[in-house]
């Protein structure tokens, strides 16, 4: 992840530099799901000197990287992390001591407020009004969220919740249109350039949620399109009828700076 120029270079989520130095430099991580357009089928993941080296599949990685530290994450949906694009309401830099906490929540970069229009960039803070959603996507308006600091908009899910569950559904938007705002917008509104999905030659920053029920859910009210077939290149998503997934561990730039992962490694 490239960075912030100025203050916000303090702003990439936690800070890897105060970790602990004894983090393996290469893992592979396997049985996943990987939210991937590029490399659907893909259930393996090989992370080296902070980069993802390589995907696809757990029979492959077997016969290509025999020797890198295994870690099962069978059933866990892999995803690009979630950026808080208004950690604050009043412009103040977010307080380092709720990054661990952010964390927790796959949150891997938290800029400071407040909500509207930042480089061209739409902030929205769920719940604060109504927000014509789909009337952004046909007008090419990019946009993204943020928390405003308001302990009832802390999870990220919600706010993928928020947009493709208006209360409007008129104005609901995809899934898959309202996670890529949460986490490739949220990018976007830092400056960085991020492609939205996972793939080789990226910064290893992601995010390992507890396995769920996944699927595609389309922008028609009420429609879902169960396309689990990977030849279709549409990513899954967690079903959020039944709640927010949990975050197993997060990872920034190779470093894990949240982990609650169960220790299977092989």
């Amino acid at each position: 992840m490239s960075k912030l120029p100025g203050d916000r270079e303090k702003l990439s989520g936690v800070s890897t530099t105060d970790l602990a130095p004894d983090q393996p430099t290469a893992q592979l991580y396997t049985g996943i799901v990987l939210y991937s357009t590029v490399d659907p089928e893909a259930d393996a993941m090989l992370i080296a000197d902070g980069m993802i080296a390589w995907t696809g599949t757990a029979d492959s990685a077997a016969v290509l990287h025999p020797d890198i530290p295994r870690i099962d994450a069978t059933g866990c949906l892999v995803t690009p992390g979630f950026v808080d694009a208004a950690a604050t309401a009043d412009g103040s830099l977010p307080a380092p001591p709720q990054e661990q906490a952010a964390a927790a929540r796959g949150i891997v970069l938290r800029l400071p407020g407040p909500a509207g229009t930042r480089d061209g960039v739409r902030v929205i803070v769920p719940g604060d009004e109504p927000v014509p959603y789909r009337d952004y996507v046909r007008d090419g308006i990019p946009f993204t969220f943020g928390s405003g600091g308001a302990p009832q908009a802390q999870d990220p899910w919600s706010w993928v919740r928020a947009a493709a569950h208006d209360p409007d559904p008129d104005q609901r938007v995809g899934d898959r249109a309202a996670f890529l705002a949460a986490t490739r917008g949220g990018q976007r509104a830092a400056g960085h350039r991020h492609p939205g999905d996972l793939r080789t030659g990226l910064p290893a920053t992601f995010v390992v949620w507890e396995p769920w029920d996944l699927t595609v859910r389309s922008e028609a009210a009420g429609v879902d399109t169960w396309s689990t077939d990977p030849r279709s290149r549409t990513p899954l998503l967690p079903d959020l009828d039944q709640g927010s997934p949990r975050a197993l561990r997060t990872v920034i730039d190779g470093r894990i700076v949240h982990d609650s992962l169960p220790k299977a490694e092989t």
